[in-house]
């Protein structure tokens, strides 16, 4: 056989060598083995900077935003990648040794600090390699691909084992040398938008079981036949065309499906190949989608690099358009020395990827079997009319020798629904594997129901706590009937209403709300109908309308994001408390409610937290907050900042009446003069930037200055204020530095997008100030006119969306100022330092950690190995919170897991409950919350 080579092809080859990423320079990195090195990449050098090697993306050294350790990181900003480019584009960076190899053989893992500092979340995938350029191959170059959620920091952790023990997002490394690491990169896969990252504190991890690693389940699974192409009784024979395969020879060892073809292949010819042709094109047009599979032994003493190409025509030598690249797939894959395996080469290469609706997805089937990865030709072959297809070398430089067992057509194991049909059992869990405390059987949850209501009689409040949860040794006050803050030496405290210290602990989410997931189905009384078939696909079981359990459909009209807008959903948790307690779900929940207040005062939590149910509200057993959130038809500004959705306009008077609705609505569900009540959080996570950079810092304002005064009432405050300190539009050029002409020009809208000057970067900062305290001192206006007695408990600030102008304006309305704070350490990070100068009493408002060691697919906002290290950051994390003197409480995110399928919401799936969609508590988890409530009081005023 000869095959054309094309003036590209060598360059495509050179890309594709890499099974992803891209090709090294080698003049920058050592070609020979050495050991010893494993000094890492060094953030504080500069000369390190200067090294990083960049296609398609930029690095940048930074001294503020993704900063973990030392005084620098390392910005990387990746350029997007259409779909025409996804499989011949890759931004990257990398990163060489200087002199010598790595060696990194003495450690498991190598983990790092990850930034992502915009507003979506991005995916990037780190690479490990000893060998480079052509010498690369996937078995030498581990991958691992992740998602690193907006406006957050996570540690990742690559193990360096990953790829043998196949883990999830893994992929290559079989035979990699970590005595002779030649290159780490990091690049991102198309098609994929603009993305940057921050990389920072890197460092080798020996085995330890302290490591945060998460050892997600393998699933192993058959492989799937469609179809065998070899018949019973002529075995491969049939389908070899001996007359088109040259420079091989073919024998025949066996006969049946199972068949045994022996080829050889000849360094003598350029491209020696073996050629299937059956008399008549095969028409494989009915399956969706499909991959033509082999299973190959090399039989040689080194890995053989082995070429595939399919052909929808004739071959061009026979009289057709068939040459390699039009009306051809070519594609390639390394076979490993003295290797048996399965390879596929899917025959539909899908451009888009799948919308699952899910923060974090499942593992993804491990079938055994490796993909023969698209190298050049048609994505897209007309499978009515396939005519052929080869096994071939390219200039092979000696013999080589493997066998054909088998030849089928499979289901394109790539597909990404491939990993989703069927996942979710009856009870809302996952069907790959099994686990401590999962639940088999209707039974088994009926035997839980009766348990939780005996432990009833047995559940009691911890010992020297007042009736609302007070230290009774504690310094008693003046009692005045209602939660008030106090500052108790050099603490702030809680104090509860008969006088006594109170720190505020306790779980946030206790409700159904947020334990619904999208069914993949629109419905109605009237019609039902599929609006996403990879969500239809996961569950193994829906009751059927009218059923019993039933109770636990509802319907979404809008939602924030995810794989619909709308649609039905369904509460497994909710039809889990059916199983368990019987009755209706009316009837189900009244139970529910009963057990869920003797486990908070059994673990010895001294609160419920926030978004807690109503029907919790006026309880009389444990305090709880309430939450407003502000809607209504007020103006609203959008930055780029944005993440929960714009942000109010306050000078709107419209806001006033909005506010103003809150406030009632929340006095019509709540007693005035409730006692229980600590107080209420309004709104959540709101888009007030953050201190990165100016862009973010002062986005709001921009957005507002950009507007036209005549349509906002924010602009028209902004304008008063600038004119107020600037007599003439001439003052105020001089002193920002602009050609302003008048200062109608002003008002019509000031859109600045150039580097802030010192004066200019001052009235920013005054002027998101004035915005800020107008937004507090309305809500708390309007939130005492309807709830004088009880605590105003601030916005919920979120690690990403804080600045000081804020914080200090929020400082002067606010009892509390309140913070969604996510991190290992609670100590090391948060604006700590400006909290002490307000002298200001604060509390956590959410955060947690969570774990895959128990059927989820996502861990949390901040991972853990396991359910024991999970217990374990808790009660870190809670002495640095306790030990700090102006926090007065914190408060876990959240009581029950989110659906294994994703919140209907938008798609968060985390293990980030103390208890599962069972309704079992993590018993871990518990205990370490009732050792560290038990010494609360005496840690706190110690």
């Amino acid at each position: 056989m000869r095959i054309d080579k094309l003036p590209f092809a060598g360059a495509l080859l050179a890309i594709l060598i890499g099974a992803y990423g891209c090709t090294s320079n080698l003049n920058n990195a050592p070609s020979t083995k050495q050991t010893g090195n494993s000094q890492l990449p060094d953030f504080e050098s500069r000369a390190f900077f200067s090294s990083v090697l960049t296609e398609h993306a930029t690095a940048t050294m930074v001294t503020d935003s993704g900063v973990m350790a030392g005084k620098h990181a390392l910005q990387l900003e990746f350029e997007g990648v259409n779909v025409a480019e996804q499989f011949s584009r890759w931004p990257n960076a990398k990163f060489h040794p200087a002199v010598q190899a790595w060696d990194w053989s003495a450690y498991q893992s190598l983990s790092i600090d990850l930034t992502n500092p915009d507003m979506q979340a991005a995916t990037v995938i780190l690479k490990l390699a000893d060998k480079l350029g052509v010498k690369g191959s996937p078995p030498n170059q581990l991958n691992y691909q992740f998602r690193i959620p907006a406006q957050r920091t996570q540690q990742l952790t690559l193990e360096f084992d990953g790829g043998t023990k196949q883990r999830p997002g893994y992929w290559g490394g079989t035979q990699l040398d970590l005595s002779s690491i030649l290159e780490l990169q990091i690049f991102v896969q198309g098609p994929i938008k603009e993305q940057q990252v921050i990389l920072d504190n890197l460092r080798l991890n020996k085995a330890s079981s302290e490591q945060s690693v998460v050892d997600t389940k393998t699933i192993i699974r058959k492989i799937p036949t469609l179809k065998n192409l070899t018949s019973s009784s002529q075995g491969h024979s049939n389908l070899v065309s001996y007359e088109r395969s040259e420079g091989t020879i073919i024998t025949e060892l066996t006969n049946g499906m199972e068949g045994l073809l022996d080829i050889r292949f000849s360094a003598n010819t350029d491209y020696p190949n073996v050629t299937f042709k059956e008399a008549y094109p095969w028409d494989w047009s009915e399956y969706q989608e499909l991959s033509l599979a082999f299973d190959i032994d090399n039989q040689q003493n080194q890995d053989l690099q082995l070429f595939v190409r399919v052909d929808d025509a004739e071959d061009q030598r026979w009289g057709g358009s068939a040459d390699g690249v039009n009306n051809s797939l070519s594609a390639m894959v390394t076979l490993p020395a003295n290797s048996s395996g399965s390879y596929y080469l899917p025959l539909k290469q899908l451009n888009q990827q799948i919308n699952a609706g899910m923060t974090g997805l499942p593992p993804k089937p491990n079938y055994l079997a490796e993909a023969i990865k698209y190298g050049w030709g048609q994505r897209q072959l007309d499978l009515s009319n396939i005519v052929s297809f080869q096994l071939y070398l390219q200039q092979p430089k000696q013999d080589a020798h493997l066998q054909l067992k088998r030849l089928r057509l499979i289901p394109d194991l790539d597909s990404e629904q491939q990993g989703f049909a069927q996942i979710v059992d009856k009870f809302g869990q996952y069907t790959g594997y099994d686990w401590p405390k999962k639940v088999h059987s209707d039974e088994e949850l009926r035997t839980m129901g009766h348990v939780a209501k005996l432990s009833l009689k047995s559940s009691s409040a911890m010992p020297q706590r007042s009736k609302f949860g007070g230290w009774l040794e504690g310094p008693k006050s003046k009692a005045s009937g209602h939660f008030r803050t106090a500052k108790l030496g050099d603490k702030w405290s809680l104090v509860d209403p008969l006088g006594y210290p109170f720190f505020a602990t306790g779980l946030s989410n206790i409700r159904l709300d947020d334990s619904y997931t999208l069914t993949g189905y629109d419905s109605s009384d009237q019609t039902k109908s599929m609006l996403s078939p990879v969500r239809a696909s996961m569950f193994t079981w829906l009751p059927e309308r009218g059923e019993r359990l039933a109770d636990g459909f509802s319907y979404a009209e809008k939602l924030h994001s995810g794989a619909q807008q709308q649609g039905e959903i369904f509460s497994f948790y909710a039809a889990n408390l059916q199983r368990k307690y019987g009755g209706s779900l009316e009837q189900a929940l009244n139970s529910w409610q009963q057990v869920t207040l003797s486990r908070m005062q059994d673990w010895g939590f001294t609160s419920l937290g926030n978004w807690t149910d109503p029907a919790f509200y006026n309880n009389g057993s444990i305090a709880y907050v309430a939450h407003g959130e502000i809607t209504g038809e007020h103006a609203r500004i959008a930055t780029p900042n944005d993440y929960w959705g714009a942000m109010h306009d306050p000078f709107d008077p419209v806001f006033r009446q909005s506010a103003r609705a809150m406030a009632q609505g929340l006095s019509g569900q709540i007693n005035r003069n409730d006692p229980w009540l600590i107080g209420i959080f309004v709104d959540n996570e709101l888009s007030w930037g953050n201190q990165q950079s100016d862009a973010k810092h002062f986005g709001l304002v921009a957005a507002v200055l950009a507007k036209d005064q005549r349509n906002s009432a924010a602009k028209t405050a902004f304008t008063d204020y600038i004119k107020s300190k600037y007599w003439t539009i001439e003052d105020l050029n001089q002193s920002w530095q602009t050609t302003l002409t008048s200062w109608v020009q002003f008002e019509r809208g000031f859109d600045y997008h150039s580097e802030l000057h010192q004066a200019m970067r001052r009235d920013y900062s005054e002027l998101l100030y004035l915005f800020a305290e107008k937004y507090y001192a309305i809500v708390r206006a309007e939130l005492k006119k309807e709830l004088p007695n009880h605590l105003y408990l601030g916005s919920r600030f979120a690690d990403w969306g804080h600045t000081e102008e804020v914080l200090h304006a929020a400082s002067l309305y606010v009892d509390v100022l309140s913070f969604n704070h996510y991190s290992d350490d609670f100590s090391s990070s948060g604006p700590w330092a400006q909290l002490a100068e307000l002298d200001k009493p604060a509390m956590v408002s959410e955060f947690h950690f969570g774990a895959t060691d128990m059927g989820m697919f996502a861990g949390g906002v901040v991972s853990a190995k396991d359910q024991e290290q999970r217990a374990a950051k808790y009660s870190h994390y809670m002495r640095g919170v306790v030990a700090h003197p102006n926090f007065v409480g914190a408060q876990w995110f959240q009581y029950i897991d989110a659906p294994l399928t994703g919140r209907a919401w938008d798609g968060e799936n985390y293990n980030n409950g103390f208890v599962s969609v069972s309704d079992s508590p993590y018993p871990q988890l518990v205990e370490a919350a009732k050792k560290f409530n038990q010494q609360l009081y005496q840690s706190r005023f110690k």
